[in-house]
């Protein structure tokens, strides 16, 4: 995309806050089961990956051309799109696959699913800068089918203070075949 000719044709350029906006209006409200909104940072990754115009500003929060917007806004594979693209965080990831964190925190451990990147985000006056692992979306949704062995109704089902099903696997153990 040649960017100075985006520019030309632009009413002006539209904020990542109001492209994410616009975008979750798109996927519809209720959000589909598990999907995270999309925030500004989401339209960053979008940005990288060559779906929308970088107009300036933030590289993380950039300002895009509202007419792309609403194209990808119409695409009907938005959701595959973000998949793909569009990295979630912890609670993200556990909200997606709807387990509690404890339990996605296990499968991480468990070496299912592994980061693909990390973002430092600064606390500032409550402890200073954190860094927190990011996985891909596309990786999360498909855990369910690459391990079947696992009863997900009964590990999204578990009650809060209850152990984990996940809690009596070890990493080599699990790796030898043994059954959630």
């Amino acid at each position: 995309m040649d960017a100075e000719a985006v520019r030309a044709a632009l009413r002006g350029p539209a904020a990542a806050f109001w492209a994410a906006e616009r975008l979750n209006e798109a996927l519809g409200e209720p959000l589909p089961f598990g999907r995270p909104r999309v925030t500004a940072a989401a339209v960053g990754h979008l940005v990288r990956a060559g779906h929308l115009a970088y107009l300036g500003g933030d590289a993380d929060h950039p300002d895009v051309h509202p007419d792309q917007v609403e194209a990808l806004a119409r695409r009907r594979d938005l959701p595959a799109i973000l998949d793909r693209h569009v990295p979630l965080g912890r609670d993200q990831a556990a909200v997606r696959l709807g387990v509690r964190r404890v339990d996605f925190d296990r499968m991480v451990d468990l070496g299912w699913i592994t980061p693909t990147g990390a973002v430092e985000i600064d606390y500032k006056r409550q402890g200073g800068v954190t860094r927190v692992p990011l996985y891909s979306a596309q990786d999360v949704a498909l855990l369910p089918v690459i391990r079947p062995e696992v009863d997900w109704h009964e590990l999204r089902t578990v009650a809060p203070g209850r152990r984990s099903p996940l809690s009596a696997l070890t990493p080599t153990a699990e790796r030898g075949g043994t059954r959630c």
